[in-house]
């Protein structure tokens, strides 16, 4: 056979792309297990590929798995147009040269509109040498809960750092309104959410309940609660900090205004009230949320000389997420104005949960 040979994943293949996985992605085991693995790439609402798996697996001349590339369609607006764009996942193939870059035209090749989150320092080379708009860290927005835990858990020391924590937990607290939104269990599949009340976005992924319920619902072993007005939608998860009995709170989704916000605020500390959370915090490129949200006590990631943590099991400061937006026309020069597109952690893959 030749030298390397790319192929969409079957089921025959899993048993040993699992083992690949239990090496490349051994810090998190929940990527090795096959009921997420079906939920990502065969069961989503929006498919590429005419295949088992919107999954590519490369395969070397001992034909064995060397690399892979995995996909997930969705539908996206931009302006007044909806479009079929995909997002890649799981890009690896360690010293495979041109074979792994080939991983990626073929990803192209079955979608124009594509949407890369989470590179890292060789993809986004990569990016960069197609002449793709990035964004080098996707906005990080946070407020504190509780200063003083914060400032114990998180190692943050310095005068000046420690009086932004008080002024957040006290602006934070004065936000939170008297009354509360509508919890639900999962939302009807005709709904979509959109950001009209703040003049709109140049672009989004559809949230459709649908999609909605397949992103946050249907996925396993995850805990995802959602919060709804007439029309705003809120997701959110716990996430407990390893080896402590604080959590964080993980907004995903957020798109109420200033008034629902306060009251969506309410219910989301209600509910978590008995699990300690000390921080909160909600990742998009969405500029007129995060004015919103400062207005709520969230200050900017980089309030602090410290850097706050935005990973916590174990707890570490990542340096966060690049975004790059890949529309039409390719492999020239072209710009994004990222801040009015509405992307968030809950796009991709960015947010899972580590066990």
């Amino acid at each position: 056979m030749a030298s390397s040979a790319i192929h969409f994943c079957t089921e025959r293949d899993l048993p040993e792309l699992m083992e690949r996985f239990a090496d490349w992605y051994r810090h998190n085991p929940r990527l090795q297990e096959r009921a997420y693995f079906d939920w990502q790439f065969r069961d989503g609402p929006t498919r590429l590929a005419d295949a088992e798996y919107d999954f590519l697996i490369l395969r070397n001349a001992a034909d064995e798995i060397t690399g892979c590339l995995g996909f997930a369609g969705f539908e996206f607006r931009v302006g007044d147009e909806v479009r079929l764009g995909g997002w890649t996942h799981n890009w690896m193939a360690p010293q495979q040269g041109d074979a792994g870059l080939a991983l990626l035209w073929r990803f192209m090749e079955l979608v124009e509109n594509r949407f890369l989150l989470r590179l890292n320092e060789k993809s986004g080379a990569v990016v960069k040498l197609l002449r793709v708009p990035m964004l080098g860290t996707m906005p990080r927005w946070w407020a504190a809960i509780d200063a003083e835990l914060v400032t114990a858990h998180f190692n943050i020391h310095q005068q000046e750092d420690r009086q932004h924590l008080t002024q957040s937990a006290e602006a934070f607290r004065r936000a939170i309104g008297d009354d509360e939104v509508h919890r639900l269990d999962c939302f009807a599949t005709e709904d979509e959410f959109d950001l009209g009340r703040f003049g709109g976005a140049t672009g989004l992924a559809r949230r459709t309940g649908r999609y909605l319920n397949w992103r946050y619902r249907d996925i396993p072993n995850h805990n995802y609660q959602f919060l709804r007005t007439e029309t705003g939608v809120g997701v959110y998860r716990l996430e407990q900090v390893i080896g402590t009995d604080v959590s964080v709170i993980r907004l995903l989704e957020w798109t109420f205004d200033d008034r629902e916000t306060r009251s969506a605020l309410a219910t989301v500390l209600a509910d978590t009230a008995t699990q300690n959370p000390v921080l909160i915090d909600f990742h998009t490129t969405f500029a007129p949320l995060g004015d919103m949200l400062r207005r709520c006590g969230f200050v900017p990631q980089s309030m602090t000389a410290t850097p706050m943590p935005d990973l916590f099991r174990p707890t570490f400061h990542s340096g966060g997420y690049a975004v790059a937006i890949d529309l039409p026309p390719h492999r020239q020069a072209r710009s994004v104005a990222f801040d009015k597109w509405y992307i968030t952690a809950g796009d991709s893959d960015i947010d899972r949960v580590k066990l």
